[in-house]
């Protein structure tokens, strides 16, 4: 299901910030669902009980970025996914200086060639905006990263189950013994 395209870059004061040798200001860009080639279903549709979703971002020179991918579902369940980098250089080196999932914070780990995160167990809310923002910034040449995102619908306990059944059967066995008989004169 494809959402709705917005993409919107804020650039800020990149050529002072050059000037006076400050770092540029953070290109902030929000994707929905479907914006091609950034976020994307990879299987599943929303109202299937198991989704899966690829995100990521490309950069080519030195850039500070903040990217929010934004999603809903119209059904509760639980999320999970990872993220990571990897690089082969310093000149081609994106590091994530923080991922930001519904408002709760995570620091990515580093290891000697790029950095990666797992989550699980996120509530997610039926017809709720969801935001995955990635924040971060690229060395001389730029650099990539890329997650997975993966949704669980939330699967009744089976002492739900049991109840419902009952209820069924003891709705059944009231209609069956409700026999009324007609008489006419």
């Amino acid at each position: 299901m494809k959402g709705m395209f917005t993409k919107s870059v804020t650039w800020g004061s990149a050529s002072l910030a050059f000037a006076i040798g400050l770092a540029p200001a953070a290109n902030a860009t929000t994707f929905h669902i479907g914006d091609m080639p950034n976020f994307y279903l990879t299987s599943g549709t929303p109202f299937t009980p198991s989704i899966t979703a690829y995100f990521g971002n490309g950069f080519t020179g030195p850039v500070n970025f903040d990217d929010s991918f934004e999603f809903t579902i119209p059904q509760f369940g639980t999320g999970s996914g990872s993220i990571s980098t990897s690089f082969s250089s310093l000149s081609n080196k994106l590091t994530i200086s923080s991922v930001i999932i519904n408002g709760t914070p995570y620091v990515v780990p580093s290891n000697g060639s790029g950095q990666y995160l797992a989550v699980s167990g996120i509530p997610i809310v039926a017809n709720v905006m969801n935001t995955i923002e990635v924040l971060g910034a690229t060395s001389s040449k730029g650099g990539t990263y890329s997650g997975t995102a993966t949704f669980s619908a939330a699967v009744p306990e089976t002492a739900s189950w049991v109840m419902m059944l009952g209820g069924f059967g003891l709705s059944g066995a009231a209609m069956r013994r409700r026999k009324t008989s007609l008489t006419f004169a």
